[in-house]
């Protein structure tokens, strides 16, 4: 048995699927007969025994055939439902359809009922007419009045019953996280469409009935009812009371279903981001604190995406993305990864001559192309340090080739610079140049600082080789220099355009490093 299901579960499903049909039925014929008594003049009583002692055959397949083929009809809706219970044939395409049919079932069954008391009724007044030729109309008008309403009996408390049901027992085993919203275009009725079934089941046809009754104890015929209304006060309070009953019900439906459906829509639309939604309801009930809540929480969620925003900008979309989705301690881990950090030349120069605005505009402009470079290559900037970058590949963000792709990001870093300063040069701006260091290693990924004020950043050796290295290239006259880590990992073809330089020492190291440009 499926673990998640329960003696609730089976009992809610033979309740559903067999004895509520089932009792349903049962009860309403027998109801159908004792007031079909009731309502039906002396006269016309032993022409309706008759046909409830008819040996007719057809009569007695038009009577008693909806009963199994009904219950044939659900038992086989119920199968896969039953299957899944017991564990059996549970696929991704099964459960969803087991999960279809079980919020369907309400609708399901109820309406099957109904079309069956429907067409055996209809079809029992029309063989009726074909055995007794001449019957009374009058008759045969009740007949089908009173056996459609509890007809229409079994389909109310079939839908309402089962409908619950499915509430309480299976939905909750089916669904126990909830999300049945995404089957909110299955068959249902309305709060409008179930406020009317109540009001045609508990108001319209027990009056109907009722007055039918008086009709009968009064010799009345059917077909004066017209007139009746016309002379008799009963019927028309009858009349009266079924009609306020009515907009009652009407208007107590649609103070639900409007507010609902406005709510619904303004959910929609948060969903869709837009966070200027305002839910607007005028009842001080549950409805009223409920839209008050949805603005709340709008304007919390407007807030929240507000600071994410904010976020991004400060750090990439992405690593704001890793950050909000993982727990943040400070410590890290030892992966592989490649480091590009590039520097501007002579920038202490270029500052001299400038206000800091003006600088501030010409390095905006430079960190703007690059990071337009790292980021449509897939890395990421970890940090701007006075006028250097220090850009990530290979980590928080997996990437398949990292070494090519930082390789990648320095030609697009080059190419946007050179764009850059054809711009600068037209505006009467200096060039600028500058040098990339490449490196591959292990690098600690993660949070530094203190508990209460923390950095998420790149720290090794790595990181250190990736900025000595860049500063070669000012001395060396290159603008790229790879080091040999980082070389053996390019594919061949990459390989082909770089040159190899020689060993040089780094600053403040002892080792030296082979370096490609």
């Amino acid at each position: 048995m499926n673990p998640n299901l329960n003696l609730t579960t089976m009992i809610g499903f033979f309740l559903i699927f067999f004895l509520i049909p089932v009792s349903a039925n049962f009860f309403a014929l027998l109801f159908g007969n004792y007031t079909s008594t009731q309502l039906l003049p002396d006269k016309d009583l032993m022409l309706f025994n008759l046909i409830l002692t008819s040996r007719d055959f057809w009569m007695a397949i038009i009577n008693w055939s909806p009963f199994p083929i009904i219950s044939g009809i659900i038992t086989v809706y119920s199968y896969p439902i039953l299957q899944y219970i017991f564990g059996k044939n549970v696929s991704p395409a099964r459960t969803e359809l087991v999960k279809r049919r079980l919020i369907n079932s309400p609708f399901f069954i109820s309406l099957l009922g109904l079309i069956g008391w429907e067409m055996s009724t209809t079809l029992s007044i029309l063989r009726t007419i074909q055995i007794i030729p001449g019957v009374d109309r009058q008759t045969l008008f009740l007949l089908f009045i009173v056996f459609s309403f509890w007809g229409y009996f079994v389909f109310s408390f079939s839908f309402f019953t089962v409908d619950y049901l499915n509430r309480v027992s299976l939905i909750p085993c089916f669904f126990p996280e909830g999300g049945l919203g995404k089957y909110a275009n299955t068959r249902r009725f309305s709060i409008i469409s179930k406020h009317m079934i109540v009001w045609s089941s508990i108001s319209l046809f027990p009056t109907l009935l009722l007055l039918l009754g008086l009709m009968n104890r009064s010799k009345f015929q059917i077909f004066e009812l017209l007139s009746i209304f016309k002379t008799d006060i009963i019927f028309q309070l009858a009349g009266v009371l079924l009609i306020f009953t009515f907009l009652i019900t009407y208007t107590l439906a649609k103070s639900m279903h409007t507010p609902v459906r406005i709510m619904e829509e303004a959910t929609y639309r948060i969903k869709d981001q837009d966070f200027k939604t305002k839910v607007v309801i005028h009842s001080s009930d549950e409805f009223g604190v409920l839209g008050d809540a949805i603005n709340e929480m709008t304007a919390g969620l407007a807030e929240k995406e507000r600071i994410k925003d904010t976020f991004g900008r400060i750090v990439d979309p992405r690593i704001r993305d890793y950050l909000l989705n993982n727990e943040q301690s400070l410590g890290g881990e030892t992966v592989e990864a490649t480091i590009l950090f590039t520097d501007l030349r002579d920038f202490t120069k270029l500052s001299e001559d400038r206000t800091p605005k003006q600088v501030l505009h010409i390095l905006n402009r430079y960190f703007q192309e690059m990071s337009n470079a790292v980021e449509a290559h897939g890395g990421f900037i970890n940090k701007f340090i006075g006028d250097a970058i220090l850009a990530v590949f290979g980590t928080p963000i997996p990437l398949t080739s990292p070494q090519s792709t930082a390789l990648q990001t320095a030609y697009s870093m080059m190419e946007n610079l050179k764009r850059l300063n054809k711009e600068f040069l037209n505006e009467g701006l200096p060039e600028l140049r500058m040098g990339i260091g490449i490196h591959t290693g292990s690098v600690l990924v993660g949070n530094i600082g203190s508990l209460s004020r923390m950095e998420f950043t790149v720290i090794g050796d790595t990181v250190n080789t990736a900025s000595r290295v860049e500063g070669l290239c000012k001395g060396l006259g290159k603008e790229l220099l790879i080091t040999e880590s980082c070389y053996n990992l390019l594919k061949p073809e990459e390989k082909e355009r770089l040159t190899f330089l020689g060993e040089f020492e780094l600053k403040g190291r002892f080792s030296k490093e082979k370096l490609y440009s």
